[in-house]
């Protein structure tokens, strides 16, 4: 009976999770922001990336958005709410910094010296490029996000 009883609350948690628009865009920033990290992974590895400078504020940008969504998630899924001015305040920081690496990684693709050996050079430069656009997309969702929260919540 107890067994019956919590699959019909864990069911309306995510059914009642589903419905809250601020719920949604966690997902789509954590899906952009982890696709974005996945395709600057090899640029780098191959060195397209010459300031660690730069390359360090794209890290930290999408790897700690990815842990942060990823917990505001989990969390939500399991019951539990976040406080909203924690809520808007990860979500302007998060627009601003998606927003610095996905203009650095299109400044570079745009400035990019062509004098480089490699067997993935437009490979790597296409993905650079994406990962800029996901991350200005990125910040779109952390915007409405945060937009959603201050007037609705």
């Amino acid at each position: 009976m107890a067994e019956e009883s919590d699959r019909s609350s864990s069911s309306g948690r995510f059914e009642g999770a589903l419905k809250d628009a601020s719920f949604l865009c966690k997902i789509v920033e954590l899906i952009l922001c982890a696709i974005a990290l996945g395709l600057v992974v090899d640029p780098f590895n191959d060195r397209m990336q010459p300031d660690r400078n730069r390359a360090a504020i794209i890290y930290v940008s999408f790897c700690s958005y990815v842990l942060i969504n990823a917990v505001a998630v989990i969390s939500r899924l399991l019951g539990d709410r976040w406080p909203k001015k924690a809520s808007i305040m990860f979500s302007g920081l998060g627009a601003i910094l998606s927003f610095t690496a996905g203009l650095i990684l299109i400044h570079d693709w745009n400035n990019f010296q062509g004098n480089m050996i490699s067997r993935y050079l437009q490979r790597y430069l296409d993905q650079m490029v994406a990962s800029g656009v996901l991350g200005i997309l990125a910040t779109v969702a952390f915007v409405f996000d945060g937009y959603y929260v201050a007037k609705y919540k």
